[in-house]
């Protein structure tokens, strides 16, 4: 049985989940540390986040589940009137997701289609 191929779209915006895990987990430890916010509501909010983004990592091949993770990266963009550090984290990755989007497609449309 054949593996599926991977489109370049979704590999981009898989680095880019990938990414936002990562700045999930760092910010969380920095949130805790500075005691900002309880450890519960700290652990919970950022065990929700990475829930999130590992469901949209698993389906980001379905153009649907892509609509959802524009909005993700929206909700995560407000991150900014939260605390404008974690802000600024996330406005990086969430640029890595709109060159994904934008890029990935363009890649796609240019990759000759293989015969079987």
């Amino acid at each position: 049985m054949a593996k599926r191929e991977k489109t370049a779209t979704e590999s981009l915006l898989q680095i880019a989940l990938g990414l936002e895990m990562i700045v999930v987990f760092f910010g969380a430890l920095v949130l805790n540390g500075l005691r900002l916010y309880s450890g519960p509501v700290v652990l919970g909010g950022a065990l929700v986040t990475f829930l999130v983004l590992v469901l949209l990592y698993g389906s980001v091949r379905y153009r649907v589940a892509q609509i959802v993770g524009h909005l993700v990266q929206i909700v995560l963009l407000g991150s900014f009137l939260w605390d404008v550090a974690i802000g600024m984290s996330f406005a990086v990755v969430v640029a890595f997701w709109v060159f994904g989007a934008i890029r990935g497609p363009m890649l796609d449309r240019n990759k000759p289609q293989s015969s079987q």
